[in-house]
C-alpha cells in the first residue's frame, strides 16, 4: 500500500509532466520535494527517471509520472492534476483521504478583532466574566466595514491583547482593531486591508507596531495611510540600540529611496541613532497618528 504524496510533490510531478509534453529534455532541479518523490518510488521499487547530474538535475520519464498518478488513484488519493486551491479541509476530504491538501485553511477568512466598547463587554460579563477587552474571531466576508471610522492593525500579539491600555492614549473613535496575524490570521488580515483600502474612501488604515525598519517597511509597502507611534520627542529620548536589529539593516537602502517625505524624520532618527523602540515600550505615553503621504 502506497502513502499519499504531499501537494507540493504532486504539483512538481504535474509541472514536469506538462513540460515533458513540450520538451522531452525538461529537467527538475534537486530539492526536498524531489527527494520525497524519489523515496516514494523507492518504496515501490521503481525509478521514475534518472539523474543527469547527480544530486543536481533529474529527468523524469513521462510514462512513469503517469504510473505514479495511477497508483495514487488506485489507492483512493487525489490525482496529481487535481486543483485544491479553492478547497478547505472539509471539501477536500470529500475528494481525497488527505483533507490537508485543501488550500483554504480554517482561518483563511478569519481575523482577530479587539473590542473594548461597553455593549460588548457587558455581554461578556453576563455570559462569562468581566474583562476590559474581548478578542473575537471575525469573518471578513460578513464584516460591515462601514460601521467603523478607521482600521488599526496591531503588529504584536501581546500588544494587541493590551489594546485597552493603549486606546486611552489615542484620540480615535470607532476603530476596527485587528491583529496583523501569524500563520493563522495573516492571510485574512491582508485581504481585509486590501478591501478596506478599496472601499472605505478616505478612512485611515493605521499600522501600529514596533518603531523599527521592518515595521516602517511593512506600513509603506502594505499601503497603510498612517502609523501609530509615540510622540517624536519620546522616540528621540527612549529609542534603544538593541531595538535596531542587524538583520533589519538590509531594508535601509530601499527605505531611503521609497520612504515618503513626511516619514523621513522617523527614518532618519532610526538611521542616525541606529536605534528603535519595540511596541512593548510604548505603554503609558500619548500615541500620535503619523501620515504616510504617497
Amino acid at each position: 500500500m502506497a502513502d499519499d504524496l504531499s501537494l507540493k510533490a504532486k504539483r512538481l510531478l504535474a509541472t514536469q509532466h506538462s513540460k515533458l509534453l513540450l520538451d522531452e529534455g525538461a529537467v527538475a532541479n534537486a530539492s526536498r520535494i524531489l527527494n520525497e518523490i524519489l523515496n516514494w518510488c523507492d518504496n515501490l521499487e521503481f525509478q521514475p527517471g534518472k539523474w543527469l547530474k547527480p544530486n543536481k538535475m533529474y529527468r523524469f520519464d513521462r510514462e512513469y509520472i503517469t504510473q505514479i498518478n495511477q497508483t495514487l488513484l488506485d489507492e483512493g488519493y487525489a490525482s496529481i492534476f487535481d486543483n485544491f486551491n479553492q478547497d478547505n479541509h472539509r471539501s477536500a476530504a470529500q475528494r481525497n483521504p488527505n483533507e490537508k491538501q485543501g488550500q483554504l485553511k480554517p482561518t483563511h477568512h478569519l481575523i482577530l478583532g479587539a473590542f473594548t466598547d461597553t455593549n460588548t463587554l457587558d455581554v461578556m460579563s453576563q455570559a462569562l466574566y468581566s474583562s476590559q477587552q474581548i478578542n473575537i474571531e471575525l469573518d471578513i466576508r460578513q464584516l460591515a466595514l462601514d460601521n467603523f471610522d478607521c482600521l488599526i492593525v496591531v503588529e504584536n500579539r501581546d500588544s494587541f491583547n493590551d489594546w485597552f491600555e493603549y486606546k486611552s492614549y489615542t484620540n480615535l473613535s470607532s476603530p476596527l482593531v485587528i491583529y496583523r496575524g501569524d500563520k493563522h490570521h495573516s492571510t485574512a488580515c491582508k485581504r481585509l486591508l486590501k478591501n478596506w483600502l478599496s472601499t472605505q474612501g478616505n478612512k485611515f488604515a493605521i499600522y501600529f507596531g514596533d518603531y523599527d525598519l521592518a515595521a516602517l517597511r511593512i506600513a509603506i509597502s502594505g499601503g497603510y495611510t498612517h502609523l501609530l507611534l509615540p510622540e517624536y520627542q519620546y522616540l528621540v529620548e527612549q529609542c534603544i540600540k538593541q531595538h535596531y536589529p542587524d538583520n533589519q539593516h538590509k531594508y535601509l537602502a530601499r527605505l531611503e529611496q521609497n520612504c515618503p517625505e513626511v516619514c523621513q524624520p522617523l527614518l532618519q532618527l532610526m538611521r542616525d541613532k541606529r536605534a528603535g523602540l519595540r511596541q512593548q515600550k510604548m505603554y503609558l505615553t500619548p500615541l500620535l497618528i503619523y501620515p504616510i503621504d504617497y
